[in-house]
């Protein structure tokens, strides 16, 4: 079962040790600035997803433009 508010997305390349094809939602916890650290650093829009379909920690930070959205399904 998930959580039918958060965005869906599947991963359209490896990242960070999770294979393409993974479905992650947005993470709905604080993530104390890390997207926007690795927004700074490196210069691409980044955002913080998990593998829990509710939503909840742990969570990771990946480049938007990597990210497909498949909605709450």
């Amino acid at each position: 079962m998930i959580n039918p508010q958060l965005k869906r997305y599947i991963l359209t390349m490896d990242y960070g040790g999770v294979n393409a094809g993974t479905h992650v939602t947005k993470m709905k916890g604080h993530d104390y600035g890390l997207a926007a650290d690795d927004t700074r650093l490196t210069g691409v829009e980044h955002v913080t997803v998990t593998r829990n379909p509710w939503g909840d920690y742990p969570g990771f930070t990946v480049p938007v433009h990597i990210l497909k959205e498949v909605g709450p399904s």
